[in-house]
């Protein structure tokens, strides 16, 4: 991935005021939703960021949201690599 890429990774949709990312992560069960939610919070302390998170049993939300109207290519980042923790949850 580019570090200077800005653009909407696949499955994720944008808002634009104010400028935020969102996506809908679909589990079978609760021991995958437990497990990608424990690679968030992996992922959120290294990072040094923590999304905005909805979720339930079988599903969660992540709102990534931007200061300004600019992309962050870090943001952006961690996106991606939310996507390989949701594909890295057992099931």
């Amino acid at each position: 991935m580019d570090k200077g890429d800005t653009t909407v990774p696949e499955g994720w949709t944008q808002q634009k005021r104010p400028l935020a990312w969102n996506k809908r992560f679909d589990f079978a069960g609760y021991a995958q939703t437990r497990a990608f939610l424990d690679g968030l919070a992996a992922l959120s302390e290294v990072s040094g960021y923590y999304p905005d998170l909805n979720f339930a049993r079988t599903h969660v939300v992540v709102t990534i949201q931007f200061e300004g109207l600019e992309v962050d290519p870090r943001l952006r980042e961690f996106a991606c690599k939310a996507d390989v923790c949701a594909q890295q949850a057992p099931g």
